[in-house]
């Protein structure tokens, strides 16, 4: 495939340029910010002759692409030029909203198999115990709640591995960080409203399982902290002492500030939309309604659950159940119009067994597998469910038991003497929230496309016929697995096997003789290819193409002549450190499908030019013009 026809595909693939606000590259990554990922044809784009892979991040849709990333960009850019999307992107991408989409995105994308399947689970659940087929004191019940419940229950556990690659942090430090959240014995002393104090200052507890904000607010200053201890703690005591202060200051700060703040938040919004009701019982149910779903999803409804069991304690009946029963419905019409209109088959699938669960009463699934990254139909659904709650509280709708959500949920509703105003007006409000949310999403939400590809690929190759290589580290320093990278891209070897380095002196040596390939325009990466044909990579830092340049000295430039143990670069490290970057470096093999990998140092400090992998080409190895050269970001 040739360059124009590469870029035209790309741009068309990605949305077209309505679709694009920004556009930017590094050494081999187009950097897009797209105003509906959900556009972008994915697979398609994975497919094309000449990406390597397509990766979310960051708000970013990065497109990798490899040595011929300044060709690509150069053709797509003059498109955009005249774009009023390009000149205004940053004020319309970076916002709070979006940038608080993209993060809950990225927190769950990875997981919304297992969300799908265990809100389906739990669903099925509660059907089995209304019609009588389980009894919830049996064994079997527990069980099997326990293996459909776990996944909420424990989600800040399970959030905590996916904030760890976001944050770019420790992700066993985190674990254990999520870990606390849901111990259980604060959890116990919460539920008796125990008064517990930290070094003498009170500690105002909540119960955070099924939570996602404190969380998020947890390993973002877990990455933070470790970065700044990493930074001043000598590299002999870190391994201990690193998490060892992480822990002690992390999980305090979370239970001495995020309790505090999410109790008073959620609190006085009580507080405000109780006294609303009062006033104004329709404006007060559709204020209610439309932000329930939204304060369920950062915690902030656990100040109403206390009040609406005391009500029904106290009073035998409760108008906040009775108002927000008929939200769930609204996310389930939503994920229904969602559904009825993909195109794609996977999105298909997973919108359907979301409408299950939540006619079921489990809106996990939707939520952040649908409606929230579709953050249009998240806001039909909100809408949808105020005309709802309004129903509920001009009908004066009030539950008279917490019998749950969903369908299962209206014999709550049902009173001693029959099916009265309270069940009428839990009926009209669902069916209003459902039906609006179905119709407005339908309308106004685009719909998730297709991303199968029928292209063929053809690649034309040129032969190259290698020789053996025992590789050495060009930079000295602390010596790790490649999988333990904070890099997704690097880690998971999409640009090829190697190792990396957490190095100790700013200096790039030649691990070889041959010759420089690429020199990247931020100075943070080089590309190699020794007299044996090796392909090389040496990439310094994770996202250090950011600092364009800064603290990096190149001393050699692309078609040198190179013999081992040249000066290559020079960079700063401190320097790098202050600016919060990790100095962790990847030594990369491109070519590296082209070579059996044989380890021989699994020592941590690299003193000397002692061989770290021995590189021995495969039978008739052979590599051809796509896969040579250097496929860096």
């Amino acid at each position: 495939m040739k360059d124009q026809e590469l870029a035209n595909q790309i741009l068309d693939k990605v949305g077209g340029k309505e679709n694009i606000n920004s556009l930017i590259h590094c050494v081999t990554r187009l950097r897009f910010k797209l105003k509906d990922e959900s556009v972008a044809k994915t697979e398609m784009i994975k497919n094309l002759p000449g990406v390597i892979s397509v990766v979310k991040g960051g708000g970013q849709y990065q497109v990798v692409i490899g040595d011929k990333v300044d060709d690509i960009y150069d053709l797509i850019i003059p498109a955009l030029k005249n774009s009023e999307n390009q000149n205004n992107s940053e004020n319309q991408e970076d916002n709070i909203w979006n940038k608080a989409i993209n993060l809950i995105s990225s927190l769950f994308l990875p997981v919304l198999g297992p969300l799908a399947g265990a809100g389906v689970f739990k669903g099925l659940l509660n059907l089995f115990t209304v019609v009588g087929w389980l009894s919830e004191k049996s064994g079997t019940y527990m069980i099997l709640y326990a293996a459909a419940d776990s996944m909420f229950y424990f989600l800040p556990i399970i959030l905590a591995v996916t904030a760890s690659k976001v944050f770019k942090t420790s992700e066993y430090l985190s674990i254990i960080v999520g870990g606390a959240l849901v111990y259980p014995t604060l959890i116990s002393a919460y539920s008796a409203q125990q008064t517990i104090t930290f070094l003498e200052i009170p500690v105002r507890l909540m119960n955070y399982s099924s939570t996602m904000l404190p969380i998020v607010c947890a390993i973002y200053l877990l990455a933070y902290i470790e970065k700044i201890l990493k930074k001043w703690l000598p590299k002999a005591l870190q391994m201990v002492f690193v998490p060892l202060l992480c822990l002690a200051i992390v999980v305090p700060l979370t239970f001495l500030i995020v309790g505090p703040i999410m109790t008073y938040v959620s609190q006085f919004l009580a507080d405000i939309i109780l006294w609303l009701y009062n006033v104004a019982p329709i404006a007060g149910g559709a204020v209610l309604a439309g932000i329930w779903q939204l304060a369920v999803m950062v915690g902030l409804h656990w100040a109403f659950i206390p009040i609406a069991l005391n009500n029904i304690a106290t009073q035998g009946h409760d108008p906040i159940l009775g108002i927000t029963f008929c939200t769930v419905f609204g996310q389930v019409g939503a994920a229904l119009a969602m559904g009825i209109k993909a195109k794609k088959k996977t999105f298909k699938e997973l919108s359907f067994s979301g409408v299950l669960s939540g006619f079921l009463g489990v809106t996990e699934p939707i939520i952040y597998g649908i409606t929230v990254p579709h953050k249009k139909s998240f806001v039909m659904a909100s809408i949808a469910s105020a005309f709802g709650g309004a129903i509920a509280g001009f009908s004066g709708t009030q539950a008279l038991t917490a019998a749950g959500a969903g369908i299962f949920g209206l014999p709550g509703f049902i009173s001693k003497g029959g099916l009265g105003l309270p069940f009428i007006g839990a009926i009209l409000s669902a069916i209003v929230a459902f039906l609006l949310a179905l119709v407005l999403t339908y309308l106004f939400v685009p719909s998730v496309k297709d991303d199968k590809s029928d292209e063929t690929v053809i690649i034309n190759e040129k032969e190259t016929f290698l020789s053996n290589e025992s590789l050495v580290s060009p930079i000295t320093g602390e010596l790790i697995e490649l999988e333990t990278v904070n890099d997704d891209v690097f880690s998971k070897k999409m640009m090829g096997n190697g190792f990396a380095i957490v190095p100790d002196k700013g200096k790039v040596h030649a691990p070889f003789n041959g010759t420089v390939i690429m020199v990247a325009d931020a100075k943070h990466s080089l590309g190699l290819r020794s007299d044996t044909g090796v392909e090389l990579l040496i990439h310094l830092g994770i996202d250090t193409v950011e600092l364009n340049g800064k603290n990096f000295t190149v001393k050699v430039e692309k078609g040198q002549k190179i013999k081992k143990g040249d000066l290559l670069e020079e960079f700063d490290l401190d320097a790098i450190n202050k600016a919060g970057y990790d100095p962790t470096s990847m030594i990369i093999v491109t070519n590296s499908g082209s070579y059996n990998f044989d380890y021989l140092s699994n020592k941590k400090e690299i003193i000397d030019d002692r061989p770290i992998v021995k590189l021995t080409p495969k039978n008739e190895a052979k590599t051809n013009d796509l896969s040579v050269g250097v496929k860096d970001y």
